[in-house]
């Protein structure tokens, strides 16, 4: 019986170990997924950072929209302002304007119908006051009286101290005047040393003697001009309605002739009109020059 033989190799022989398995390397595909993953992800960056860009240029632009804005509210705002000033200059240089044209108007009226040295009414505003004053009597039944007034002796005041004197004594003369009558009366200057006075509503005569004697009173105490004491005295006619007159032309006439009758009596005192007056027309007649001061 054959032995079963072992298998052993021949002697003198060395049998070769047995090879070790190596890992697999990376394939070519697993390297293209990462570099996929990589560019990916890198995209992915870029496209926040565009996003990121366009937020931050889209907050620029609203910031910058905003400020665009303002400056148009601001330059609106302004405009706006700059006009409403101009406007409100052109309204005040308007009013100012306006305001200087009625105050020239309502000087230019005030010198036609006043005096410029007493500033006391003047012939034409006396006379409309008293054209106005009788149609109010005719038709209330009231009487009024024309006060006639001339400075006795003002020519040799005039003449002596000069013409600047004279006018401060018209003016002084004026003022005492105006403290003897009512809000209600008119005292007037028709020129010269000549005054009338316009007394509406009154009763009676004797209103108008008291009237009188109270401006002779008033002009006794002396006035003070040009260093001088003046003593200056008065005369008076006296005219009323509707005794002595109907109509304005009248009224001044008879007032006028009543205050040259007072001068020729002895001057410093009043006299009522009475129609045998007629000394004035005789006067004219024969020549004799008046007392009366040419106007200043």
């Amino acid at each position: 019986m054959n032995a079963v033989r072992s298998r052993r190799p021949p002697t003198g022989r060395i049998a070769p170990a047995p090879e070790q398995a190596t890992p697999p390397t990376p394939g070519a595909g697993a390297l293209s997924e990462r570099e996929a993953l990589v560019t990916a992800a890198e995209a992915a960056l870029q496209q926040r950072e565009r996003a990121l860009e366009q937020r931050e240029l889209a907050v620029q632009t609203r910031e910058e929209l905003a400020n665009e804005q303002a400056l148009r509210r601001i330059h609106t705002e302004t405009q706006l302002r700059e006009a409403n000033e101009h406007l409100v200059l052109a309204s005040l240089r308007a009013q100012t304007k306006t305001e200087a044209a009625e105050t020239a108007t309502a000087q230019m009226s005030f010198l036609a119908e006043h005096d410029f040295l007493t500033g006391l009414p003047n012939r034409s505003l006396l006379l409309d006051r008293l054209a106005q004053s009788i149609t109010l009597a005719r038709r209330h039944g009231t009487k009024i009286a024309l006060m006639y007034l001339d400075l006795d002796h003002f020519k040799e005041i005039n003449d002596s101290l000069g013409h600047p004197a004279g006018d401060q004594l018209l003016q002084s003369t004026a003022q005492r005047l105006q403290t003897c009558v009512r809000n209600s009366d008119t005292v007037s200057r028709l020129g010269g040393d000549e005054f009338v006075l316009l007394l509406s509503d009154i009763d009676t005569a004797q209103d108008t003697i008291l009237t009188a004697e109270k401006l002779i009173a008033s002009m006794a105490a002396p006035h003070a001009i040009a260093g001088h004491q003046l003593h200056v005295t008065l005369s008076i006619g006296i005219s009323l309605f509707p005794d002595d007159g109907q109509d304005v032309d009248s009224m001044l006439k008879n007032a006028d002739t009543a205050m040259y009758h007072a001068k020729r009596s002895g001057r410093n005192r009043y006299q009522l009109f009475a129609p045998t007056m007629n000394f004035r027309q005789a006067e004219r007649r024969s020549g004799t020059p008046s007392e009366r001061a040419p106007p200043l």
